[in-house]
């Protein structure tokens, strides 16, 4: 389990994939993911740090579809699934294993992350970090936020309302969430 001190926003959140073929290259049909590769999870985008030799690579709420696609698709590998077509909200997505990428009329706009990325504790170790807050009144389950209120905000979900709950759902921007 990762340590409590990853919680500081932005958050480290790390996913391993296939590594690439001896001679670096991808030896399946589909990109693979990088191995051993971190994102850093905000309010307002998604950051992969510089690492493996690759310098940092920032992808903004704003970025427009084919440069955010092209940039995280090199670090998460194949496309699990993808929409042209607005949902109910007016939402597009591009969805990766463990991260869905959502698009307003081909910017990128919010995102929704399950495991791998949204492995960062337990519900007691997250509540007894600082900016982390319970949602009042939620809709949607045990909803919780990450930043100070008066920023852009990571928000997600408990698994449950115990100590040992872990984190089932971190989002951040736009998502079609029915409340």
């Amino acid at each position: 389990m990762r340590r409590l001190a990853l919680l500081a926003l932005p958050l480290m959140l790390a996913a391993c994939g296939d590594a690439p073929g001896e001679d670096g290259q991808d030896t399946g049909a589909e990109a693979a993911p990088a191995e051993d590769v971190a994102l850093d999870l905000q309010g307002t985008g998604i950051v992969v740090p510089a690492q493996s030799g690759f310098e940092e690579l920032a992808v903004p709420f704003g970025s427009s579809r084919v440069p955010t696609e092209a940039t995280l698709g090199n670090v998460l590998g194949a496309v699990v699934e993808t929409s042209t077509t607005p949902n109910d909200c007016g939402l597009t997505f591009t969805s990766y294993d463990g991260l869905t990428l959502n698009f307003r009329d081909d910017q990128f706009v919010g995102y929704w992350a399950t495991t791998p990325y949204s492995d960062i504790g337990t519900r007691a170790q997250l509540l007894a970090a600082e900016n982390i807050a319970m949602v009042e009144d939620s809709t949607v389950g045990e909803e919780f936020t990450i930043g100070d209120p008066a920023t852009p905000v990571i928000a997600g979900l408990f698994t449950g309302a115990g100590d040992d709950a872990g984190v089932e759902a971190l989002w951040a921007g736009e998502n079609c969430i029915p409340r």
